[in-house]
């Protein structure tokens, strides 16, 4: 029986990165929570995540007790710093300004709203790819339409000129990487370079809506950071910014890049689909339950007297929600590891919980149902053509590489 350092350790390995779903239920076997070192905890299964994501108690800004020496070190890097000063790592009374000022771009009207925009980006990169198709030719199913769907939306509902977008898929990659339990030097160099990049360009967007507003999320922003109330200061617009550039496209590129790799594993659900057995938003559902595009996340207890499954949590110390694991937890799931659509009252974790329930949970839901819909209407005998290349990443996972030939 492994220890809770040790699956930590194997979660961070080559092999945990490709398939954590063995490594988390050993982790389930050792208990709903279990201390890795005096003050950091393993949690893993659904009932203590939900639990832990829904208690005001934990707190997202895990560095609020920290002294002031480890918050110089943290201001220090621009990457971290863009992260801390997000709605992301905010808690009460902080986070509900700014999710109230963002969340007014992200109504279930307004995302109602996209459906008709964002079938027009699916069909124009499928019309793209139209010519390889017929020549039979590979395609990296991840470059040519896992990234470029989502990337293309959130751009356009940000304002950002067409001949910018392509900019946007190596730094935002670069910059999640201090979105990992572990990052190294090297790592947090190059994601401080990417932030410093992201600053630069935003900045001087921000100039241009200044002096010319358009009908675009950055215009609503920045109304909001230079109203009379000033709902977000200089610093919080730009961080916010950054933080819906990256997270808006990148967790859906590996729902996208997921949900196809469950159909070739599945061949029975891709037939299924094509048969009207099931519907597309009950397979996203089951995508987002069985192989999540955010497997994990950190919060910080921050109130004395907690206990969490029994276990007393002492403040300051972090916990390590497993939500890949609570998602495949057999006492909330029956069955967990197999793959089914039909599954009932199928609500994973995956969009987390609480006060800090992703709020573009709906457009990424709309995404996906969009695009893998399309996508099967125009290549239903889409196949793949060599071998996936997961990314080397544990906390977003996804992959770099899904080579495909999208038939006729």
């Amino acid at each position: 029986m492994k220890t809770a350092g040790k699956i930590i350790g194997a979660l961070m390995s080559a092999e945990g990165k490709t398939n954590p779903y063995p490594i988390y239920r050993e982790a389930r076997e050792l208990g709903p929570v279990t201390r890795i070192a005096p003050d950091w905890f393993l949690v893993s299964t659904f009932a203590e995540v939900r639990e832990a994501m829904r208690s005001s108690a934990y707190l997202k800004n895990r560095y609020s007790n920290v002294d002031e020496n480890q918050q110089a070190v943290r201001r220090a890097h621009r990457s971290i710093q863009l992260f801390d000063e997000s709605v992301l790592l905010k808690d009460a009374p902080e986070h509900g300004r700014m999710r109230k000022v963002l969340g007014e771009a992200f109504t279930p009207g307004r995302i109602a709203a996209m459906a008709g925009k964002i079938q027009q980006v699916v069909d124009e990169v499928l019309d793209s790819l139209a010519e390889r198709a017929s020549a039979g030719e590979v395609v990296d199913f991840m470059e040519e339409f896992a990234i470029r769907v989502p990337l293309t939306v959130i751009c356009d509902l940000m304002g950002v000129p067409w001949k910018d977008w392509s900019r946007f898929r190596p730094l935002a990659v670069d910059l999640n990487a201090t979105l990992e339990m572990l990052i190294d030097d090297t790592q947090l160099a190059t994601a401080d370079a990417a932030a410093a990049e992201l600053d630069e360009y935003f900045s001087a967007l921000i100039e241009c809506r200044r002096a010319a507003p358009q009908d675009d999320l950055v215009s609503v922003l920045l109304t909001a950071a230079d109203g009379e109330d000033g709902q977000l200061d200089s610093r919080e617009l730009l961080a916010n910014l950054e933080l819906l550039l990256v997270a808006g496209f990148e967790t859906t590129t590996n729902l996208l890049g997921n949900a196809l790799a469950v159909l070739f594993d599945h061949p029975e659900v891709h037939g299924g689909l094509l048969a009207g057995k099931y519907t597309y938003a009950q397979f996203t559902e089951e995508v987002l339950r069985y192989d999540a595009p955010v497997q994990h996340m950190i919060r910080s207890a921050g109130e004395p007297g907690i206990e969490l499954a029994g276990v007393s949590i002492p403040v300051g110390a972090e916990l390590v929600m497993l939500m890949g694991s609570a998602n495949r937890d057999p006492l909330r799931f029956s069955d967990p590891d197999v793959f089914n659509p039909a599954r009932p009252n199928n609500q994973s974790l995956s969009f987390g919980g609480g006060a800090h329930y992703c709020i573009a949970a709906g457009l990424a839901r709309l995404e996906g149902v969009t695009a893998v819909s399309r996508l099967l209407a125009r290549y239903p005998r889409i196949t793949l053509a060599g071998t996936p290349v997961r990314a080397d990443r544990h906390g977003l996972r996804g992959f770099r590489e899904l080579p495909v030939t999208l038939g006729v």
